[in-house]
C-alpha cells in the first residue's frame, strides 16, 4: 500500500486528489493549517468532496511555520502537493515558492520516494505570478528525488467566474474571445496526479476533454442559465494602455489583469483526459447555489 501525504489537502484540487487515491486504495494523510480543519467536512458533494471522511491521517500544521511540521513525511512514500496562493492578499512567495520548498526539504529528509507537484500550463503567460512556483519547479528538478510537474490548462473552478459574469447578464471578455482553452475538473486532474505515481514521467501536460474558445464557454455558461447571450468584447490594445497606466502605482492588480489578459488572448490547449464537461459543471454549480438558498 501506498502512502501518500497530500499538501493542499482543503483546496479546490487537494480534496480531489484525497478523494482519489483513497478510492485507489492509497493511505492518505492529509495536512490541513489549524484554522482549516473545519473545512474537512464542510462540504461531500463531487463539486467539493469532503475530506475528513477520505484521509487515514490529519496532519495539523502551516505549511509556513516550519516548526509546526515536524514528522510531517514520516513514513511517507509519495508526496502530492496542490498547495498554493487561494486569498489574493498571502504571499505567493512565502506560501507557492517557501511553503512548498519547506514540505520538498521534508520530504527528502525522510526517504520519501516521489514528489508530485502541480503547476500550470503555459507558464510565461503568468510572469510575475508563477515566478514563485515555477522556482520550485527548477530546483525540484535539479534534486535526486524522482518528481513529476503537473501542468494543467486552468480548473473548472476558474471557469466559475464566466458562469458568475453571467448570472449578471453580460459576460466581458479581453480580445476576440477566440482563443481556446480546454480546462480540467478537479476530479479528472486528481485523476492524473494519482497516475502520476511511480510514473517515469517528468512531466505532464493535461487538460479536459472539451476544447472550446472564451466565446463558447460564455454560450455554455448562459446556456446553463437558459439566457440569451450578452457578452462584450474589450479590444485588447485598450487592456494593455490601461494596465501600463496602473503598473507603476499597483503591481498587485497589474500582475493578476496581466496574466488574465495573457490567458484570455493565448491558446492554452493540452491533451485531452477526463469525462467532465463544463456545461455539467455550470449546472451542478448552480444547484449547489440553489440548496444554499433555501
Amino acid at each position: 500500500m501506498t502512502r501518500v501525504l497530500v499538501a493542499g489537502a482543503t483546496g479546490y484540487l487537494g480534496r480531489h486528489i484525497v478523494e482519489t487515491c483513497t478510492n485507489r486504495g492509497h493511505w492518505v494523510r492529509a495536512l490541513s493549517r489549524p484554522g482549516s480543519v473545519e473545512k474537512l467536512s464542510s462540504t461531500g458533494t463531487h463539486l467539493e468532496p469532503a475530506v475528513d471522511s477520505h484521509v487515514d491521517d490529519l496532519f495539523v500544521g502551516s505549511a509556513t511555520e516550519p516548526r509546526s511540521l515536524a514528522g510531517l513525511c514520516d513514513d511517507i512514500d509519495v508526496v502530492i502537493s496542490s498547495l498554493g496562493v487561494t486569498r489574493q492578499s498571502a504571499s505567493r512567495w512565502a506560501v507557492d515558492y517557501k511553503a512548498n520548498r519547506t514540505i520538498l526539504d521534508l520530504a527528502m529528509n525522510a526517504g520519501v520516494d516521489q514528489f508530485i507537484f502541480v503547476s500550470v500550463a503555459e507558464p510565461q503567460l503568468w510572469e510575475e505570478l508563477i515566478k514563485p512556483r515555477e522556482r520550485l519547479v527548477s530546483e525540484l528538478e535539479a534534486e535526486s528525488i524522482s518528481h513529476v510537474i503537473v501542468r494543467p490548462t486552468g480548473y473548472f473552478s476558474d471557469m466559475t467566474a464566466v458562469l458568475r459574469m453571467a448570472e449578471r447578464g453580460l459576460v466581458v471578455l479581453v480580445g476576440d474571445g477566440r482563443a481556446q482553452v480546454n480546462p480540467i475538473h478537479g476530479s479528472d486532474l486528481a485523476a492524473v496526479c494519482a497516475d502520476a505515481i511511480a510514473s517515469d514521467e517528468e512531466t505532464i501536460h493535461t487538460g479536459g476533454p472539451e476544447t472550446m474558445s472564451y466565446n463558447e464557454i460564455a454560450t455554455v455558461a448562459f446556456d446553463a442559465l437558459e439566457q440569451s447571450n450578452r457578452v462584450i468584447h474589450i479590444p485588447e490594445r485598450f487592456t494593455r494602455a490601461t494596465l501600463a497606466v496602473v503598473r507603476p502605482v499597483h503591481s498587485r492588480y497589474y500582475g493578476l489583469g496581466n496574466a488574465f489578459t495573457n490567458v484570455m488572448t493565448t491558446d492554452v490547449i493540452a491533451p485531452e483526459t477526463g469525462s467532465h464537461r463544463l456545461g455539467a459543471y455550470y449546472e451542478s454549480v448552480l444547484q449547489r447555489d440553489a440548496q444554499r438558498d433555501r
